[in-house]
């Protein structure tokens, strides 16, 4: 079985939060939950953080992680895809040291709170299901898509799920239950990113979660900080 690899991507920069993957949460610079988590799986192999800044090279370094390379500009912006950055880490490492490694697990920064054991059970769940591209998390949506619409320029709507006659007319009690990724977890297989060029090829499997922790507002990190506190810094749910 080959190895696995966490990557963090971490790029310098943020408009909702500034600078939110290196500022101080509870002591800590945000990114630093991320490398502590998957340097605690023993499932993991190898931790990158891939990032566009020497700053923020420095503390990913401090805190355990490698960095084996400074993203090209290209890639660090706010409309970069993931895909791009992913392949870039790859193919830099299978060039520069003949590495590929079977699974890749991306952590984003903006996660200071997540189980070890999802990551493990995540990476578990590829390794006995060879057959599966990829798996990502979900949680249960608030917003049922059956009861949403387009609108199109002469104020008419469309239905956005059509599968179901006059969805949204049901209860939704009775309609199928939805899942939105939540973006905790990812685990893909490298082979899916460097010949499909995509980030979950096709069979994509799922991985149940309530929680959310994702940061992207003021308020969000505030009550992730809270939490950290009230649990004595203990970034484990």
């Amino acid at each position: 079985m080959g190895d696995v690899l966490a990557i963090i991507p971490a790029r310098s920069g943020s408009k909702s939060v500034k600078n939110k993957n290196i500022r101080l949460i509870n002591g800590k610079p945000m990114i630093a939950y991320s490398i502590g988590h998957a340097k605690q799986a023993a499932c993991i192999d190898r931790v990158i953080v891939s990032t566009d800044s020497e700053e923020y090279a420095e503390i990913a370094r401090k805190y355990g992680a490698e960095t084996p390379f400074i993203r090209p500009a290209q890639y660090a912006t706010d409309t970069a895809l993931d895909i791009d950055v992913f392949v870039h880490a790859l193919e830099f490492l299978k060039q520069s040291e003949g590495y590929s490694p079977e699974l890749v697990v991306q952590l984003r920064p903006t996660y200071p709170i997540r189980r070890i054991s999802d990551i493990e059970n995540m990476v578990q769940y590829m390794k006995d299901h060879p057959d599966v591209d990829s798996m990502r998390c979900i949680a249960p949506a608030k917003e049922v898509a059956y009861k949403m619409w387009f609108k199109d320029e002469a104020n008419m709507l469309h239905p956005v799920m059509t599968d179901i006659p006059e969805c949204y007319n049901m209860p939704r009690q009775q309609l199928p239950k939805i899942y939105y990724q939540n973006a905790c977890i990812d685990v893909v297989r490298a082979d899916i990113i460097l010949k499909e060029h995509s980030m979950s090829g096709k069979k994509i499997a799922g991985y149940d979660m309530d929680e959310n922790f994702d940061i992207d507002t003021e308020e969000e990190f505030k009550a992730a900080e809270q939490y950290l506190i009230e649990k004595g810094n203990n970034s484990q749910l």
